[in-house]
């Protein structure tokens, strides 16, 4: 099974502008290419046989670059065309599966990926994994293409309606890893929570110690 996993990343200028209240706009590039770093770390040394990066961004190129995955820029306007996309370039590739997996889950595991794998293998099949407010953070199809990217506000239920529509089986995998996104900058408050090392952890380290601004908002949230 040659197995794929897709990783969307927005326009570096538009990412996560929910956290302009707190970060400049350096600021969040430097947060977005982190925690698609932990991203690809998580994928490089998980069952994933090749990692397909998609995005608008030479820096984002490069980084898919760094952990040796395939870059596509998409021509497509919209996250889920751009993932539909993608997913055609991995069948046209030889991809037998497809996982897609946010670039904002910098808590996901190889654990937690292979994991997913594993419910889905050897059937004709979808896993789900949802985020904390019902979002999709991994959505893995054998084949591909069983059913369209619906990601987006509530896509978790959107995407069980259209397995369901289609008479396809979906299997869950819950886990906090994969539940956590970072649409905030109180999402990044876990970042302390959690002890391990990652990319997103030292480049938001990095900013607290050159921004009194972010210091203060930590400060006050802790």
């Amino acid at each position: 099974m040659a197995l794929y996993a897709v990783v969307p990343v927005k326009n570096l200028g538009v990412s996560k502008r929910r956290l302009s209240a707190v970060f400049t706009l350096q600021e969040r590039k430097q947060l977005t290419l982190a925690m698609l770093e932990d991203v690809l770390a998580a994928l490089k040394v998980s069952v994933v046989d090749k990692m397909l990066v998609v995005g608008e961004d030479s820096q984002v190129q490069q980084t898919a670059e760094k952990y040796g995955a395939a870059y596509l820029s998409t021509t497509k306007n919209g996250l889920n065309p751009a993932i539909e996309e993608a997913a055609d370039w991995c069948v046209q590739h030889g991809a037998d599966s497809v996982l897609v997996l946010p670039a904002d889950v910098p808590f996901v595991t190889a654990k937690d990926i292979n994991r997913v794998v594993e419910l889905g293998a050897g059937y004709c099949a979808i896993v789900l994994s949802p985020s904390n407010n019902w979002g999709t953070n991994a959505l893995f199809q054998n084949p591909p293409k069983l059913i369209p990217a619906c990601f987006g506000p509530q896509s978790f239920l959107a995407h069980i309606r259209e397995a369901y529509g289609k008479g396809i089986g979906v299997r869950l995998h819950l886990s906090t890893g994969l539940a956590t996104d970072i649409d905030s900058a109180e999402d990044l408050r876990k970042m302390f929570e959690v002890d391990r090392s990652s990319e997103c952890r030292r480049v938001l380290e990095q900013i607290m110690r050159n921004s009194l601004k972010a210091q203060d908002f930590f400060a006050q949230k802790n």
